[in-house]
């Protein structure tokens, strides 16, 4: 056996050579020194874990129970992806037993040429993650419980992971609004480690009141309450400035003809002018806890909320305000 001692340099004081023989007989990779050691690879290997022992793939005697533990444990190879199979042959693993320092001279190799290894693989337990998937949607909409109803979640149920405890979560993106088609990210955790991202499809309906029209209406028509009537349906399928609330329509105008059955939104309608140009108001300052009226001329039309230019009658100064109702607008000093 060869340690890359010169052993010339001790020839002349066996004291030291034989010290120096034992340390390293102790000490160095070659202890797994294997005479009398025969390894017979198998034909075929399962593997669970991401890197191959020599113990996965062949058999050894011939030599201590220790040593072949030792030799056992020595990694020859790395795994294939889970399910998938890779072969390894006997001279890459003769290099890879040298590598870890173990005297392959000594070492009688039977068997065949190639070893097939195969990883094994989990597969996904889709129901389970389904009914986490939903509850995690529940837990996160901004609906009540009851209007919600989840269904067609589907990912890749083709997808195999490493052997190990599965664990898994959902981050879905800020902008989420868990409505109709949905997709989310979920991460896979194989024993803490993330394994794999995959994206789970989703179908939310929410079933909420909505405003519909019962008869037609012209445009420019002052919508009443016997226009309106309130149904239950799926947002899923509306825009977002669907109306809600009956009171929200009330008293408005059509800026188009909406037909009966159409659900109402409110870009249909408007709000009516309070004010138009020339109307006479009254204008009230606030500054503090003190208020001054005044009266002036409306020089422009607007509807509740809007600027209006108008002209203060007592100053003939024209200033901006703010309509508050018919025949009122109010300035902030």
């Amino acid at each position: 056996m060869r340690y890359g001692i010169n052993r010339s340099d001790y020839l002349g004081k066996p004291g030291v050579c034989l010290l120096i023989m034992l340390t390293v007989c102790l000490n160095s990779p070659a202890a797994f020194s294997s005479d009398g050691t025969c390894l017979t690879l198998k034909a075929a290997g399962l593997v669970e874990q991401d890197s191959v022992r020599l113990s996965d793939i062949a058999t050894l005697t011939g030599t201590s129970k220790d040593r072949m533990k030792a030799l056992g444990e020595t990694v020859v190879a790395r795994s294939p992806q889970p399910g998938q199979t890779r072969f390894v042959g006997i001279d890459y693993i003769r290099i890879r037993l040298k590598q870890a320092g173990v005297d392959i001279s000594s070492v009688v190799f039977k068997g065949p040429e190639d070893v097939r290894i195969t990883r094994q693989a989990a597969t996904l337990p889709t129901q389970r993650i389904q009914r986490a998937v939903e509850m995690a949607i529940r837990s996160r909409m901004p609906w009540k419980n009851e209007d919600v109803t989840i269904s067609d979640i589907t990912l890749d149920e083709t997808i195999q992971l490493p052997t190990g405890r599965l664990t898994y979560r959902i981050e879905p993106s800020r902008n989420e609004d868990y409505l109709g088609r949905t997709i989310l990210p979920l991460q896979l955790f194989v024993d803490g480690d993330l394994v794999r991202k995959v994206w789970v499809n989703a179908t939310i309906s929410v079933m909420a009141d909505v405003v519909t029209v019962v008869r037609p209406l012209g445009k420019h028509a002052y919508i009443e309450l016997a226009d309106v009537s309130v149904e239950r349906r799926d947002l899923s399928d509306l825009s977002s400035d669907t109306v809600s609330r009956i009171e929200d329509a009330l008293g408005n105008r059509t800026t188009r003809m909406i037909y009966p059955q159409t659900v109402l939104q409110s870009y249909m309608f408007a709000s009516p002018p309070l004010v138009r140009k020339g109307d006479i108001v009254k204008i009230v300052a606030s500054a503090g806890p003190m208020i001054i009226t005044a009266t002036g001329m409306v020089k422009q039309q607007g509807c509740k909320g809007e600027m209006v230019r108008v002209v203060n009658t007592d100053s003939n100064r024209i200033i901006t305000a703010r309509v508050t109702g018919p025949g009122a607008v109010a300035v902030n000093y």
